[in-house]
Order: C-alpha cells, then sequence, then structure tokens
C-alpha cells in the first residue's frame, strides 16, 4: 500500500494460442486504459505469472485480482468469483506453477489479499479462438472491474475531500 491508499493489481494469465485460455490477456488488453498509477496496475503475464512477483512486490498492493481461465466444473462462460480463494473449487489450471502455490506465494511474501476471477472454457486446445461463451463472459469481467475501479477512485475523491 502506497501513502496509506489501497492498490490493486490485475493479473490476468493465459495464452492466447490456446483458445478460451486467452480469457486473461483478452482482459488485460481491454482493460489496458484502466491503468491508473498507485491505484491499479494491469499485468498481461501470459503463462509465467511468477516472473512477475518482483514487479508485484515493488507495487506493494492490498489486493491481487487473479484472472485466468480455470476449471470449476462450470458450464462453458460461467464465471467464478472467490475473495480469499482456497482453490478447493478449481481443479484445473494450464499454468505452472499452480494458482494456489502462486495466490500463496503472494500472500505471504507481499501480503496482498487474493481475489480469483475465473472462466470455465469450453477449449483450450492450440490454435483455436475463444469461444462464444468465453467472449460474452470477458465482456462481463471487464465491465465489472472498470466499475468497481470507478468506485474506488469515486471513494478515495470523497475521502480526500473529506
Amino acid at each position: 500500500m502506497r501513502g496509506g491508499k489501497p492498490s490493486v493489481v490485475i493479473l490476468c494469465i493465459g495464452n492466447e494460442e490456446r483458445a478460451d485460455d486467452a480469457f486473461g490477456p483478452y482482459v488485460a488488453k481491454r482493460l489496458k486504459r484502466l491503468r491508473e498509477r498507485g491505484l491499479v496496475e494491469v499485468i498481461d503475464c501470459g503463462i509465467v505469472p511468477e516472473n512477475y512477483i518482483d514487479v508485484i512486490r515493488r507495487i506493494g498492493p492490498t489486493h491481487v485480482v487473479i484472472v485466468d481461465a480455470v476449471d470449476f466444473k462450470g458450464s462453458p462462460g460461467d464465471i467464478i468469483l472467490s475473495f480469499e480463494p482456497t482453490f478447493d473449487e478449481v481443479s484445473v489450471s494450464t499454468h505452472k506453477p499452480s494458482l494456489a502455490l502462486l495466490a500463496k506465494y503472494i500472500q505471504n511474501s507481499i501480503g496482498s489479499k487474493i481475489i480469483l476471477v475465473g472462466v470455465q472454457p469450453r477449449s483450450t486446445d492450440w490454435g483455436s479462438s475463444m469461444s462464444e461463451e468465453v467472449l460474452a463472459a470477458s465482456e462481463v469481467v471487464v465491465k465489472a472491474l472498470k466499475s468497481t475501479i470507478k468506485k474506488i477512485k469515486e471513494a478515495l475523491k470523497e475521502k480526500a475531500q473529506a
């Protein structure tokens, strides 16, 4: 936390070459303008989120939102939102290290709270495009994140004026 303000890192994980696994990078691209130094950083980390641990540590966020395609046995395009996730509800991620290990490391070494925003993929086949279901879910997630960040900014502005 810099200057007593909450800060958020939105860590978007995925492989654009693997159909619905492109969910994270797609969301990152759509949120590119949302970046606001000191409040929100959007990181498209591809398939190597562990390479961004030092970046996250330097930012020192109060919260890290992990955005990824995960198999939680839902229907394609279903969205899971989990605060302080145990990752018991998520059986498969296509990335190494596992999301659970990554989240625990961030929590223990940086002290950030973890929020998981996941989407149930239809397919993670190589060379395929995102499914209609996941594309639609991506837009829902983008809209929700934009709205949430806007509300945080407004609340901080009101607090500063008080």
